[in-house]
């Protein structure tokens, strides 16, 4: 943005960072006390559900104190795991998560920041699973078709081009507290179609 001179001169001066600079010399010449109507952010936290990028993540996470949250332990996911096993010894319905799914929800347990919400870059993403690239959603397959994951691409979801964001059953893994969760829980189960995510269907079935 361009602000008049002084009178003394006819050159007009560049405003940049509070500063007024000469365009032709690059000399500074004084302080603008005007601020850029860009320089200044809302002091807002974005919602976690409209985020489509990693910047957008890193936005959120950076309006929330993660040092006030409870502790991320594995509790929850290792009662899932029980329950389901108890329940498939007392009906024989076959609901247990397995050794290799529960290796990697571990994995993903630590890539969680925030709620239940991942977003990385794909290859980020393969890598911490110890997989590759092109053999990612194959590896989250089983997770996506027992309703534990769901993910979105920019195919799936409108996420950037080369990221992915994958949304974690509350039940299983969730940064947060306790009132948090329940919600989440609910909202999971009462509006499975919400996050336009890869249908469990076109999911791969197999856990590579």
């Amino acid at each position: 943005m361009e602000f008049d001179c002084p009178a003394f001169t006819a050159t007009p001066l560049i405003h940049a960072d509070g500063l007024l600079i000469k365009p032709t010399t690059g000399e500074i010449v004084g302080y603008d006390d005007k601020p850029s109507v860009f320089s200044e952010r809302p002091d807002y936290q974005p919602e976690l559900s409209k985020c489509r990028s990693a910047d957008d993540l890193n936005e959120v996470l950076s309006h929330v104190d993660r040092r006030k949250l409870p502790s991320h332990t594995l509790r929850s996911l290792t009662d899932a795991q029980d329950q389901a096993h108890g329940v498939w010894r007392r009906t024989g319905m076959d609901c247990r998560i397995t050794v290799p799914m529960m290796h990697t929800l571990h994995k993903l347990h630590g890539l969680v920041q925030y709620r239940n919400i991942i977003i990385m870059s794909q290859a980020d993403l393969a890598k911490a699973l110890g997989t590759s690239e092109s053999n990612l959603l194959k590896k989250l397959g089983t997770l996506i078709s027992s309703n534990m994951v769901r993910v979105s691409t920019s195919r799936h979801g409108g996420i950037r081009t080369g990221e992915i964001k994958l949304t974690v059953n509350p039940r299983l893994i969730f940064r947060g507290d306790d009132h948090a969760r329940e919600e989440y829980v609910k909202h999971w189960y009462l509006d499975p179609a919400d996050d336009r995510s890869i249908p469990a269907e076109a999911a791969p079935k197999v856990a590579a």
